[in-house]
């Protein structure tokens, strides 16, 4: 009889470490989503188009503090190509990415709009 209650005793505790730490990473997930999200709700940083170059290659044109910048990324890095400064294109992908999410970014990147960004020398 004294071995079942200490099996008992055993299963009790492994349940109650199990709750605590599940309980432990629900309270850690919420804390990080709002972690990453302003006071009004909106995402800090929006994708407004991304096209794939290779394999887990993309280029990717993200606004970000009201700034449209173009990236480059792979798997481990994130590199930035340049900023498009012309404020009517800026306007004009703001309005477009607010209506409907664009997958490709054909057609919004043209040299007359960038300023050139570092680049990167591997």
């Amino acid at each position: 009889m004294e071995i079942w209650d200490n099996v008992v005793r055993m299963v009790s505790s492994l349940g109650i470490v199990l709750a605590l730490i599940l309980g432990l990473l629900a309270v850690a997930r919420s804390a990080v989503g709002r972690r990453f999200l302003p006071v009004n709700g909106t995402p800090l940083v929006r994708i407004l188009g991304s096209s794939p170059l290779g394999s887990r290659k993309h280029v990717m044109v993200v606004a970000v503090a009201g700034e449209v910048l173009i990236l480059g990324t792979t798997a481990t890095d994130v590199v930035p190509l340049g900023k498009i400064t012309d404020p009517e294109v800026v306007t004009r992908l703001m309005a477009d990415a607010s209506s409907t999410p664009s997958t490709s970014v054909s057609g919004i990147i043209h040299s007359d709009h960038l300023e050139e960004g570092r680049r990167a020398t591997r």
